[in-house]
């Protein structure tokens, strides 16, 4: 809570009540994440769906300021995408794709790894990794 309220956001009382105070911010190469520990996934999945309007402008301070996240605009929404069997919401904008052409890429994301833990990316390839590096803890204990 006192994160979210640092940075000035929107961020519905319902979401961040269902935020623990245990989060984590890194950076895997050019790519920011944040993952949040969750005490309720309900109020967390309905906060982060009516947070999603004012999501990019709330948090993109933390990114890296890229093509595709400052061609995000107003009329910019969420959409559902599957990666490597994991569902995402991904907000696109206008970028450099991987063969440097420019195209539609995704700007932010996040997932839920699972109840209890929210993943917040501006890259499919970072989100991937921490899954992947997630599960593997997950299934050391």
């Amino acid at each position: 809570a006192d994160f979210l309220s640092a940075l000035g956001t929107n961020a519905p009382g319902s979401l961040v009540r269902s935020f623990d105070s245990t989060f984590m911010l890194g950076s895997l190469g050019q790519s920011r994440f944040i993952i949040l520990k969750l005490l309720s996934f309900p109020n967390a999945f309905g906060g982060m769906l009516a947070w999603e309007k004012d999501f990019a402008s709330d948090i993109s301070a933390l990114f890296v300021p890229t093509a595709a996240l400052k061609s995000i605009g107003p009329a910019s929404v969420f959409k559902d995408v599957v990666y490597h069997n994991k569902d995402a919401r991904v907000l696109y904008g206008t970028g450099l794709d991987a063969t440097g052409a420019t195209s539609t890429v995704p700007a932010l994301l996040y997932s839920f790894f699972d109840n209890r833990m929210l993943i917040i990316t501006d890259s499919l390839e970072t989100l991937q990794t921490l899954i992947d590096r997630l599960t593997r803890e997950t299934q050391i204990r």
